[in-house]
């Protein structure tokens, strides 16, 4: 008895852990979570969240995103502020900027971005992802010859 219990609550932990905007979902204004989000439908206007965000094939975001970790399947128009991973898989969609101290980028992916990473001396998380000035951060640049994605990073 006392472990069906405990899977129901672990079951129910889980379920709230995660905040999920389905397909045909459509918000305009901010979104503030303390929980991971993943979007399937469409926001218009900027995503907070000290977790994880999750943007489906389906997931659309016009505007800005700070979290501690991203991954984008659909598309983004808009600035990324991540403190851990940024990646974005071969059905993404990116225009924007992304500053975070990591980037992968699926081959595929159709991205028009400038891609930032905090340089290693910088321990301010503030102006690593402060929208004046971005200090503390090197510049890297994508381009798409022939189609495929070539990143060059400034050092």
């Amino acid at each position: 008895m006392w472990t069906k219990e405990r899977k129901i609550q672990e079951e129910m932990e889980m379920a709230s852990a995660t905040s999920v905007f389905a397909p045909g979902l459509n918000i305009k204004g901010n979104v503030e979570a303390s929980s991971d989000i993943r979007i399937e439908g469409d926001v218009l206007g900027d995503v907070t969240t000290g977790k994880k965000v999750i943007v489906g094939i389906s997931g659309k975001i016009i505007g800005n995103i700070r979290a501690s970790e991203i991954c984008v399947m659909g598309e983004v128009k808009g600035d990324i502020f991540v403190n851990e991973l940024a990646r974005f898989t071969a059905e993404a969609r990116m225009r924007g900027n992304v500053y975070s101290g990591k980037i992968e980028i699926e081959s595929g992916a159709d991205m028009e971005v400038t891609l930032s990473k905090p340089k290693k001396n910088s321990e301010s998380k503030d102006s690593e992802t402060s929208d004046a000035g971005h200090k503390g951060l090197e510049k890297r640049h994508t381009t798409a010859p022939s189609g495929k994605e070539m990143v060059k990073i400034d050092d």
